[in-house]
């Protein structure tokens, strides 16, 4: 295929998907929507130190609260400016894969995947608000393109902005802290500690913020900020909240009958004495932790390279392993999939791939969807709590293809079947 046809069929791919994303803006979406208009409201009303509560964080709020204005200035229904203002950064997050894609000089035409897959325009279509927090990371990994302190320094600042959004940030902010140590106890290299500066002060810039504005006493008001961040994991103490991982069948065996899924807690005890979910939180840091290992001793890799591996792998083991998973907190770890599936990998992991963006798309739509009508009303008389578990053990098998190649990648000295970045300058430098 001629570079001017790979051109014309991106162009034409994304002007379909625009439209198509148009005309999903004029329809209601999940009612997670109503609250997102509901906080940036009262954000407007009474300010963010005052109105803030936690589940997300300061910056998305401010999102919210922008959109809220836009509302009240334009008139348009609020379903429709929230999710225009999610098209922003999906169109954001479509040109940053294709950048990316070329980078890693795969096709961009995989871009594709992410526009026009069922899945991720499921996603717009109910209205979730993960396309911000993704075009933040993506835009982090894009900066790292030379192992220099200006380069970790500039991806720390969209890094940031993502820790000050949602939870899924979270993880990724350890890794990179991890990443850091392992890199100076091994290399005595403390660069990639500068990708930590736009976390921690953007953080200290809102716990500012909040004490000053709000009324003594102050010490009260200083825990606020940072108890949102501890007290995130109690929001919904649920083994699955609809996310279709390896609590999904232990749920359906624990649960009474005529109980929901989303009802069973993840407080009992998965071993005598340790509730499930700190069984599960100890995993999941212990495998990530392990990861980054792995990929820090390759001093092949890029930072590029290095981080969109750790990310990769930290935002599919979080959504698949931990509790109180939604369903769709695996929207970033499947952006990444678009890049995993554009490499050389095996044809098995390509196909694992494609099989779990397929079943989390039948399983979004099943609880959600709205269009087409006859066929979101099919697939919701046929969900059930047994399908789900089907799902479940479905997308746990592809889940282990894909982070078994994952795994496997760091040890071969590079990324993977990634090629080289072009013009990345070698890992160590004097």
């Amino acid at each position: 295929m001629t570079r001017r046809t790979s051109s014309l069929l991106l162009v034409a791919g994304f002007i379909t998907g625009l439209l198509v994303r148009f005309g999903l803006t004029s329809d209601m979406g999940v009612v997670d929507m109503e609250e997102y208009y509901k906080w940036g409201q009262r954000a407007l009303e009474i300010g963010l130190p005052r109105s803030y509560h936690g589940i997300y964080f300061p910056l998305q709020y401010q999102l919210f609260e922008v959109c809220a204005s836009l509302v009240a200035g334009s008139g348009l229904k609020f379903f429709t400016v929230f999710k225009l203002a999610n098209l922003l950064f999906d169109i954001g997050c479509f040109l940053l894969l294709i950048s990316l894609l070329k980078r890693q000089q795969a096709n961009p035409l995989y871009a594709l995947v992410y526009w026009l897959h069922p899945w991720f325009l499921t996603v717009f279509s109910l209205g979730y608000c993960d396309f911000q927090i993704a075009f933040f990371i993506l835009l982090a990994i894009w900066l790292l393109r030379r192992d220099t302190i200006r380069d970790y320094l500039l991806a720390g600042l969209p890094l940031g902005c993502a820790f000050l959004m949602k939870p899924q940030a979270q993880v990724l902010v350890l890794a990179t802290f991890l990443y850091g140590c392992l890199r100076w106890l091994r290399r005595k290299d403390a660069r990639p500690f500068a990708m930590l500066a736009g976390p921690v002060l953007f953080f200290l810039a809102y716990e500012w913020f909040f004490v000053h504005t709000l009324r003594r006493p102050r010490f009260v008001h200083a825990a606020i900020l940072p108890a949102s961040y501890l007290n995130v994991t109690n929001v919904m103490p649920a083994l699955t909240a609809q996310m279709t991982n390896i609590w999904t069948p232990v749920a359906y065996v624990l649960k009474n009958p005529g109980q929901s899924l989303v009802a069973v807690s993840d407080r009992i005890h998965a071993l005598p004495w340790i509730p499930a979910k700190y069984l599960a939180m100890a995993i999941v840091l212990g495998l990530v932790a392990l990861y980054v290992h792995r990929v820090a001793r390759k001093p092949a890799l890029s930072p590029g390279e290095s981080l969109m591996l750790i990310f990769s792998f930290a935002s599919l083991v979080v959504p698949f392993l931990m509790t109180s998973a939604h369903e769709n907190h695996l929207f970033l770890g499947t952006i990444f999939l678009v890049l995993i599936a554009a490499n050389e990998a095996p044809v098995r992991v390509k196909v694992a791939v494609q099989v779990l963006l397929i079943v989390q798309f039948l399983n979004l739509f099943s609880l959600y969807g709205i269009h087409p009508q006859s066929a979101a009303a099919f697939l919701r008389r046929t969900l059930s709590d047994e399908l789900m578990v089907l799902y479940s053990f479905v997308c746990l098998v592809c889940f282990a293809l894909i982070a078994k190649w994952l795994w496997s990648s760091p040890s071969k000295g590079s990324a993977g079947s990634l090629p080289a970045q072009a013009g990345c300058q070698p890992a160590i430098r004097t």
